[in-house]
């Protein structure tokens, strides 16, 4: 019931249904532009905005070096492809882009989990949605605090790069960013559920308690390579309850993965083989590089 064979795989495809595949497909082109433009918009709060290709560049760049990482740590590695800036303010910025898509699983996830867990357990994602909360509205108060620990082991210098996403979170852009990664969120959970459809029959109903618990235990358990396994096998422990066979779900949960991080991941992995392959390509900033304001 809750193990997957090859042959369930195989049977799944062969029967999949291509329309909900080649919608999933369709739905690959606003989640893409999504995450470009939120990127492009979080990575324009430094000074001497890069340039937009530098900024899909370490975007795509980002997904190839996820992709080969485990829990996709390899994404803090953005600041390695954006020449003139600190790689370390890259990283912070990155580290802004992943907790807004981590808020957004959190907040849906624990959502989902209360109408799945029993009675006696509903108060703990109660508890912790509460946390989630506090936490995101309070996450600005932790700069100082933060600043005065780093700089004693380190100079002004470095820890003004380190903490650069928080000078990206002031209401308005805060605001922005929330948005645009709930769009993200939406678009990228109705793909998962084209996907579903795509090698069975689930009801809007039960996809809407299923899919952002999937999503929450993915995120608990980083233990994967590029997303890879975790996801595929929660699928099938949480739907089997509801009829879903195990070659279904995990089908579904590997041709997303398929879809969103190993064909993005191989794209911008011909785009770092492309810069670290040019004859004079730029130096790479050191970490406790500034760049210089606009207009000075």
């Amino acid at each position: 019931m809750y193990s997957v064979r090859p042959g369930d795989i195989f049977a799944a495809f062969l029967h999949a249904r291509p329309q909900y595949l080649i919608l999933a497909i369709l739905l690959l082109i606003p989640n893409i532009v999504l995450q470009v433009f939120r990127w492009n918009f979080i990575i324009s709060t430094v000074d001497s905005k890069p340039l937009l290709v530098s900024v899909v560049r370490s975007l795509f760049g980002g997904f190839f070096l996820g992709a080969v990482s485990p829990a996709r740590s390899g994404e803090f590695a953005r600041g390695f492809l954006v020449p003139g800036h600190s790689r370390m303010k890259i990283a912070s910025l990155t580290l802004l882009e992943k907790g807004l898509n981590q808020t957004m699983i959190y907040f849906f996830g624990l959502i989902a989990l209360f109408f799945l867990v029993p009675s006696s357990f509903k108060v703990i994602p109660i508890l912790a949605e509460c946390l989630v909360l506090v936490i995101l509205f309070n996450i600005h108060r932790l700069r100082p605090h933060l600043e005065k620990f780093v700089l004693r082991f380190t100079s002004e210098n470095i820890v003004k790069n380190s903490l650069a996403a928080f000078d990206a979170l002031t209401v308005g852009k805060t605001g922005i960013m929330l948005l645009l990664s709930l769009l993200f969120y939406i678009i990228y959970s109705f793909q998962y559920y084209c996907l579903f459809l795509c090698f069975t029959d689930l009801s809007l109903q039960v996809a809407c308690k299923t899919i952002p618990v999937i999503y929450l235990v993915n995120v608990l358990l980083p233990i994967s390579i590029g997303d890879l396994g975790v996801k595929e096998m929660t699928s099938i422990k949480l739907l089997a309850p509801f009829g879903i066979a195990a070659g279904a779900a995990f089908s579904a949960s590997l041709t997303q993965n398929m879809l969103t991080f190993i064909i993005p991941g191989f794209l911008g992995g011909i785009m770092i083989a492309a810069v670290y392959l040019q004859p004079h390509r730029e130096a790479l900033p050191s970490d406790d590089y500034t760049a210089p304001e606009s207009g000075k």
